[in-house]
């Protein structure tokens, strides 16, 4: 003889509203968890997406500066007076590129063989100033320029003195000892600023060696 079936015993009044009250708690518990983490994730917004473009900027000097490095009459950086926009001529970091790609903004056709200098500007920012060989009339022209970042207060020069062992940072190239020539440093500061948003990237300056494409 089969033993009659069990019945199904429902929830009392009493635990439904146990349960009830429970659920409740684990939903405000969550959504009290997830409004603090979009609150802590929005307040650093700007603290991401400044970071964000401080690589992305430091990156592209990077590579412009190896690029001046690479192909056939590439001779890398060096540092030289150059007359700025204002006619008064200051060191700078130049180099030269057979191509400028998007550094530059053509008035009319591409030119090849582009001279460049790079420095910083009060309000401007990170500004490579350009010109091809190539230009007729090229001292008569203006000189062309480009806002690499908006986001660069000012850039500073670092110099390694092999006998002493030592790091110095200058914030104008140096000259050698007699004064004549200004030295290359070995890396360049590039002083990040937007409102209190602040950091510092320091960039190796790469070398150009004999028989290499790239340093």
């Amino acid at each position: 003889m089969n033993p009659a079936p069990r019945q199904s015993r429902g929830f009392t009044l009493l635990e439904t509203l146990v349960s009830l009250a429970l659920l409740g708690v684990l939903m405000v518990t969550l959504n009290t968890f997830l409004f603090s983490m979009s609150e802590l994730w929005g307040g650093k917004r700007d603290q991401r997406l400044f970071d964000q473009h401080v690589r992305a900027a430091t990156r592209q000097v990077r590579e412009v500066l190896e690029a001046s490095t690479s192909g056939p009459g590439a001779a890398g950086f060096a540092i030289k007076e150059v007359r700025g926009a204002d006619g008064v001529n200051t060191p700078r970091l130049t180099f030269l590129l057979a191509d400028a790609g998007r550094l530059a903004d053509w008035p009319e056709a591409p030119l090849p063989d582009v001279d460049f200098s790079l420095y910083a500007a009060p309000e401007r920012g990170l500004v490579v100033q350009w010109q091809s060989r190539l230009e007729l009339e090229r001292d008569l022209n203006d000189v062309h320029e480009t806002v690499l970042t908006p986001f660069v207060a000012s850039l500073a020069y670092d110099y390694y003195d092999a006998d002493l062992r030592k790091w110095t940072t200058e914030e104008e190239p140096a000259k050698d000892e007699a004064g004549t020539t200004y030295q290359k440093p070995a890396r360049l500061r590039l002083r990040f600023a937007r409102g209190q948003l602040k950091t510092e990237v320091v960039v190796d300056l790469p070398i150009k060696r004999p028989g290499a494409s790239r340093p």
